[in-house]
């Protein structure tokens, strides 16, 4: 049976399919697979054995242009070149396009020296041979994508794991090694990672390449940034990413300074945390344009490159937050400890070396280890009832025990944590109050001492307030005033004084509260129970803020003292008198006695009649007389007898 033309194209089909599969699935690269090809169109089982082939591939994304063309002159070259703008051949050339999907990639071209003996076989074969070829693409660009997609994956673990493996690792090293990942995937000669400062908002370089820093002349290079320009300072304000293979022309670029490496391609892309900025990835100048791809992997950076500087932000606040904290732990006289709800203490600060302990002894142990025996039902109790209602006591008083088993009076405040309505743990402040205990107790021993001899004084002690009221009195005081301590408080002078005195004491206080000085006084005062001489002291009462709030007085009665000083006075003239007295008295008694003799001598020799002898009688009885009131001064003078005149208008004792 003879064949017909579609069966025999068939055939053909059927010879060059398997060859091609086979070529296909051949583990082969591009060029030796595209010589494959076409050594089998030129080979008995093709097109034809005269068939001179070109293959010729565009130029795209990790492969050049590529031709292939086995067993073709130069001529043949031409004569397909020539045929290919004809559109001509008379059947003896044949072409066809290669497509990786939908995009043409390029085409196949055989120039035959005579006609097949099928053209539609041919034509067939070609077709299949371009499909085979653009399967072929597909899948090494689907491969060259997946291996992109896995360069990229292991880039962004490599960097997140280098994070979480060294948590001290700083903001320079994140971003070089971030930069570095940049540059290998776009292979990008320069670059930058660069990062916001919060405080002042300039942008610092944490990392930029550094062959190229070295060898840029420009002087005075700075590192930290305030005015944002050129391609750069566009990604930042806008936050956007940009790319430019022609960053030179491009309108966004701001020019460069003098001797700055020449800028040819950039890639920028932002470091965005939300719509705040933390930083920007920049790449310049790869050997090959930058391309989608390479946008994408940066972008990719970038956002880890947000998220490991958001979290290096919060680990600097957090640490910032941890190096106060412990600054006032150690600064503060208290301890401070958590402990769980067992009451085991988790955490104590390292006060509790006042106690003789240090913080690592403490953990793990029973707050009720410390606390004083009689104290821990107490201290029991109070745990269990904020366990419960997660409420504690405003102050919690107890005993603790110290290391060296003494124990210090100490009152803690604490708080319950919770979450959820659910208890999770206690912390406590501790003070250490024995101090104060034992300045309270010698407070209260001075107040009681001072009381006593308040009240038990014997002069009077008094405090008054700026208006001259009574404050405070002592039983002596009262006493002077004639009535009872509790019923003077909230009076003045007024009420116990005339008010001629009472205007006279108020002056005098005024003057101590106003011109801040004290006064000592000598009085005599009416006072309700009777006129007293008194001495009165008064001082300003001051407050801790050492204002003026009223006035102290002591007053001591001395009208005893009075008494006696007048009399000893009266004992010193009385004596005095007397040794100037008895003296007088007792040579006026020898003149009077020598007055006597003579004249009696006279009255004895004179006559009865004698005319003068009366007159030396009325001598004789005038010097007896004299000698009476002789012998009574000789008597006040052994013994003179002053009496106090007192004062005028004072009452004088009965019988003065």
């Amino acid at each position: 049976m003879k064949k017909t033309g579609t069966s025999k194209d068939i055939e053909a089909l059927g010879k060059a399919l398997p060859l091609m599969l086979d070529t296909a699935l051949a583990p082969d690269n591009l060029e030796p697979f595209l010589k494959k090809i076409a050594r089998l169109l030129s080979g008995p089982d093709g097109v034809c054995a005269c068939a001179k082939v070109a293959i010729s591939l565009k130029g795209v994304r990790g492969r050049p242009a590529l031709s292939v063309c086995p067993a073709c002159r130069k001529a043949d070259l031409e004569r397909m070149a020539l045929a290919a703008k004809a559109h001509a051949g008379r059947g003896l050339f044949f072409s066809h396009a290669i497509k990786a999907g939908s995009a043409r990639a390029g085409s196949i071209s055989v120039l035959l020296t005579k006609p097949p003996p099928s053209p539609r076989a041919a034509a067939a074969t070609i077709e299949l041979a371009a499909k085979v070829i653009g399967a072929r693409l597909v899948n090494e660009t689907r491969d060259a994508e997946l291996r992109r997609e896995k360069d990229l994956s292991s880039s962004l673990k490599h960097i997140e794991e280098l994070y979480l493996s060294f948590p001290g690792i700083s903001i320079e090293e994140i971003s070089r090694a971030v930069l570095d990942e940049a540059r290998r995937l776009t292979g990008s000669s320069l670059g930058f990672a660069g990062c916001i400062d919060n405080t002042t908002g300039n942008m610092a370089m944490a990392s930029l390449t550094s062959d190229a820093w070295d060898k840029c002349p420009v002087k005075d290079k700075p590192v930290v940034f305030s005015n944002f320009r050129g391609l750069w300072g566009w990604v930042l304000k806008r936050k956007r990413p940009l790319l430019t293979n022609a960053a030179a022309s491009d309108k966004r670029a701001a020019g460069l300074p003098q001797g700055h490496m020449k800028i040819e391609k950039f890639l920028g892309v932002p470091a965005l945390s939300g719509r705040r900025l933390l930083g920007m990835l920049a790449l310049a100048n790869p050997q090959r344009d930058f391309a989608p791809e390479d946008l994408d992997a940066a972008q990719k950076l970038a956002r880890v490159y947000a998220m490991i500087l958001q979290r290096k932000e919060a680990e600097d606040r957090q640490r910032e937050e941890d190096t106060r904290f412990r600054t006032i732990l150690s600064s503060t006289k208290d301890t401070i400890y958590t402990a769980d709800l067992n009451g085991r203490i988790t955490y104590i600060s390292p006060q509790a070396s006042d106690y003789g302990y240090t913080p690592e002894e403490l953990l793990g142990r029973s707050i009720l280890e410390f606390a004083h025996p009689e104290d821990k039902d107490f201290i029991t109790k109070a745990w269990a009832n904020a366990v419960k209602t997660g409420r504690t006591l405003p102050i919690l008083p107890y005993r603790l025990r110290k290391k060296d088993g003494s124990y210090a009076y100490a009152e803690q405040k604490s708080g319950v944590v919770g979450e959820g309505g659910r208890s999770l743990y206690i912390t406590g402040v501790i003070r250490d109050v024995t101090g104060q205990k034992e300045t309270e107790r010698l407070l209260k021993e001075s107040e009681t001492m001072m009381r006593m001899v308040f009240d038990t004084a014997a002069d009077a002690i008094f405090i008054k307030d700026m208006n001259g009221m009574y404050v405070k009195a002592n039983k002596a005081c009262a006493d002077l005033m004639s009535t009872t301590p509790e019923a003077m408080i909230g009076r003045t002078d007024s009420d116990f004084f005339p008010p001629e005195t009472a205007a006279a004491v108020f002056r005098t206080d005024s003057e101590v509260v106003l011109k801040d000085k004290t006064l000592s006084l000598y009085n005599y005062h009416p006072f309700p129970g009777g006129s007293r001489h008194v001495n009165i002291i008064k001082t300003p009462l001051k407050n801790v803020r050492g204002e003026t709030i009223g006035l102290l007085g002591i007053a001591r009665d001395i009208t005893d003292l009075k008494r006696m000083e007048t009399e000893l006075a009266l004992a010193h003239a009385a004596e005095a008198v007397s040794n100037v007295a008895r003296p007088m008295a007792h040579d006026f008694n020898n003149a009077l006695a020598a007055i006597n003799g003579y004249a009696t001598l006279i009255d004895e020799d004179l006559p009865a009649s004698s005319p003068i002898k009366k007159e030396i009688s009325r001598i004789i009885e005038a010097v007896k007389r004299a000698a009476v009131l002789t012998s009574k001064f000789q008597d006040f003078a052994r013994n003179p007898d002053i009496k106090n005149p007192g004062k005028p208008g004072e009452k004088k004792e009965e019988g003065a």
